[in-house]
């Protein structure tokens, strides 16, 4: 059976010359224990308030970077994000309070918002640059719950979820996901320079 290729996830390789064994990975802000904390707390309440939302049981909070699709190659991936962001200084990232992001008209996500999204977005071009890939627009955020039925969330009393923290980002994470497996496990962390 051939291997489908996901539309949302980048490829290393053309489409027609995909090999049969592919991993997926994803290149991610992980924010310390607290705020992970925090959030699968703000994530079970909206759970509680929405008990149809659908449980993303294994997310941790994060921001997402890039995901791809790839021949396992842990090696070449780990170069290539070292490549790109290891001249970056480590920066502050501001979560300022909750939003709202809709995804067409059949669901929606509740987010942290961040409040200085611009050295997320240079961590993001580097990523692009190194792959020599055009890059794409980018929000970033920290997802609270994804995949709400549309027009719950604006019906909701949101205020709890209005969080405001902050967190000093040192390190870059890389993901790997094996083909099959539910959740990603951490395969490495580039520092990034003080």
């Amino acid at each position: 059976m051939p291997r489908r290729h996901n539309p949302d996830q980048l490829t290393l390789f053309p489409l027609n010359a995909v090999p049969t064994t592919m991993v997926s990975y994803a290149v991610i802000i992980s924010p310390p224990r607290n705020i992970m904390d925090h959030v699968k707390f703000l994530e079970n309440k909206v759970y509680d308030l929405l008990p149809q939302v659908k449980h993303g049981q294994y997310s941790k909070a994060h921001i997402s970077l890039l995901k791809l699709t790839s021949e396992e190659n842990d090696t070449s991936i780990i170069n290539l994000v070292k490549n790109a962001v290891s001249a970056l200084s480590s920066f502050e990232v501001q979560l300022n309070g909750c939003n709202i992001f809709p995804h067409g008209y059949t669901s929606d996500s509740l987010v942290l918002q961040i409040g200085n999204p611009q050295p997320i977005i240079d961590v993001h071009k580097s990523l692009f640059k190194a792959l020599k890939r055009k890059t794409p627009k980018m929000t970033p955020h920290m997802t609270i719950v994804k995949e709400v039925p549309h027009n719950k969330l604006r019906k909701t009393d949101l205020s709890a979820f209005d969080y405001h923290n902050s967190f000093l980002c040192t390190k870059i994470t890389i993901l790997k996901k094996m083909a099959g497996d539910k959740q990603y496990d951490k395969l490495f962390e580039v520092c990034l320079s003080d």
